[in-house]
């Protein structure tokens, strides 16, 4: 078990667990409440010196009571390992696709130099009461978010598209890019 830094939850949709410890950006780390439960993989934000943390969006049984129960303790995989955000180093110009909470594997990643062009469509709702000043983009209703993805990755030349969202969400943005001839990636939900 490692002692939690704090974990505080800005909003009833997120938590924010903060560690001690500098850890190098563009990684995942896995948490898990015990030895006896599932491992569960978040980005990693860190300034690489004195802490690091991870933003959890509240959508799963463990991360709702991170939310309704903030721990003082977690059991922490030592070893890390690469992301999604990874594949951004193999094309000139992609499109990142995030909604929510999600937006975290990518920040990490983004605090590092690239070599690519990189376009952000971050779709999210209660913007400052969940993750400060910024757009709202639920203020007029849910977005079309296979749409609006496909019509950035067009606009802006993307090579590939990749996104971050919930199962169903990553699933039928990356198909409809593929279905339009844009390749497309997103995670695997399989924990």
């Amino acid at each position: 078990m490692i002692d939690c830094k704090s974990c505080s939850t800005p909003s009833g949709h997120a938590s924010i667990i903060k560690f001690e410890g500098g850890i190098k950006v563009g990684i995942l780390g896995r948490i898990s409440p015990s030895s006896f439960s599932e491992w569960h993989a978040f980005g990693i934000i860190s300034d690489n010196k004195k802490e690091h943390m991870m933003l959890a969006g509240a959508v799963g049984d463990f991360t709702k009571s991170l939310v309704t129960n903030p721990p003082s303790h977690l059991l922490v995989r030592q070893v890390h390992f690469v992301g999604l955000p990874y594949l951004i180093t193999m094309y000139d110009r992609v499109l990142l696709v995030a909604t929510g909470s999600g937006i975290c594997v990518f920040l990490s990643f983004l605090l590092q130099p690239c070599k690519a062009d990189v376009c952000l469509l971050w779709v999210t709702k209660n913007v400052q009461k969940n993750f400060g000043n910024n757009h709202d983009t639920a203020v007029l209703g849910r977005p079309h978010m296979l749409e609006m993805s496909i019509a950035a990755a067009k606009n802006w030349g993307a090579k590939v598209v990749i996104v971050t969202n919930n199962p169903e969400g990553s699933r039928d943005v990356v198909d409809a890019c593929k279905g339009a001839g844009i390749p497309a990636f997103g995670p695997i939900w399989d924990s």
